[in-house]
C-alpha cells in the first residue's frame, strides 16, 4: 500500500455516525465506506437513513448498518453502543453529527426552534442542549471504554460556524427562520467539550477535534441564499459533500498528530 492510500485507509475499521441520517452525516458515512470503514448509522430517523441509502451503489451498502438511537436518552445510548459492538465487531470512532431543529425532514418555520430569543420557549432551550450538547457527551463517554480496549480511537464533534460566531441576523430578511441562541450556544460548548475530551483521554490513544462546518443548501429562500453568499468569498453554500475531504482527514491516521482542534470548513465566513 503506498503512503497516500495508508493514511486514509479506514478497511474493516468500525464507525458510528451518530445522526447519520442528515445532509452532512449521510454524506459522511458515504465517504467513510469508500474508504474502507463499516458505519453504523445512529438516528432517531432510521426511514429517512434507510432511503438515502436505497440509492447508493450495493458495494456501499453492504457496509451500512442502521440502529435507532435516541442521543439523549442515557439507557437508549449504552444499549446501542453494546449492540453495535456486538454485530460488528471492535469499534475505532464516533461522530457526532447531530442538532434538534424541531423537525428531521426540513426546514419547519413554525417549530418552537426558530423563535426571537425575547420570546425563546424554555422547552426549546431544554430540547436543543439535550440532543446536541448532552448527546454528544452521553455518546463521547459511553464509547470511552470501547476505545481504551481497543487502544485507542477517533472522536469527531460537529459543531457549526455560529458555534465560533454570532449568527448574523442580517442574512434572513422575510425568510421565516433565524439561527436560534440554543443552536448557538449548543454549538459552541461542543468545541470546548472536545478540547476537554483531547487533553484527558489523550494518554489513552483517543484523539478528539471539532469539525465547524459553514452553511448547506437546503432550499433556502432566494433571499437568504443570496444574503449568505455575499458573506461567503467562495461566493456559495456548501453542498454536503463539501465536507467529505475533512471528515476522511480527521478520522483517518492523515490526522494521527492533530487532536484538540476545530477545523472550520466554512467557505471563508469567519474569515471576515
Amino acid at each position: 500500500m503506498n503512503r497516500l492510500k495508508e493514511l486514509f485507509n479506514l478497511d474493516n475499521r468500525t464507525i458510528i455516525v451518530a445522526g447519520g441520517a442528515g445532509q452532512i452525516g449521510f454524506g459522511f458515512c458515504e465517504i467513510l465506506v469508500e474508504a474502507g470503514a463499516k458505519v453504523a448509522i445512529a438516528d432517531i430517523d432510521i426511514d429517512l437513513a434507510k432511503d438515502k441509502w436505497s440509492k447508493l451503489p450495493e458495494e456501499l451498502k453492504r457496509n451500512i448498518s442502521f440502529y435507532y438511537l435516541d442521543v439523549s436518552k442515557r439507557e437508549e445510548v449504552l444499549k446501542t453502543m453494546a449492540k453495535i459492538k456486538s454485530e460488528l465487531g471492535e469499534i475505532y470512532g464516533l461522530i457526532n453529527s447531530f442538532h434538534y431543529k424541531g423537525n428531521t425532514r426540513k426546514l419547519d418555520t413554525s417549530s418552537n426552534f426558530f423563535v426571537e430569543f425575547e420570546s425563546y420557549p424554555e422547552k426549546a432551550w431544554d430540547m436543543v442542549h439535550d440532543v446536541n450538547l448532552k448527546g454528544s457527551f452521553l455518546l463521547s463517554q459511553s464509547i470511552i471504554p470501547y476505545l481504551r480496549e481497543n487502544g485507542g480511537g477517533v472522536i469527531v464533534n460537529v459543531s457549526s460556524t455560529y458555534g465560533n460566531v454570532s449568527a448574523n441576523k442580517n442574512i434572513y430578511g422575510n425568510s421565516g427562520i433565524n439561527s436560534p441562541v440554543a443552536y448557538a450556544t449548543s454549538k459552541a460548548a461542543i468545541i470546548n467539550f472536545s478540547r476537554y475530551l483531547a487533553t484527558h483521554l489523550a494518554e489513552y490513544n483517543i484523539r478528539v477535534n471539532t469539525l465547524s462546518p459553514g452553511g448547506v443548501f437546503n432550499n433556502q429562500s432566494d433571499e437568504f441564499i443570496r444574503n449568505y453568499i455575499q458573506l461567503t468569498p467562495i461566493g456559495r453554500m456548501a453542498d454536503a459533500k463539501d465536507y467529505q475531504g475533512a471528515i476522511l482527514y480527521l478520522m483517518s491516521d492523515a490526522s494521527s498528530y492533530m487532536t484538540g482542534s476545530n477545523l472550520i470548513v466554512d467557505g471563508g465566513w469567519t474569515a471576515w
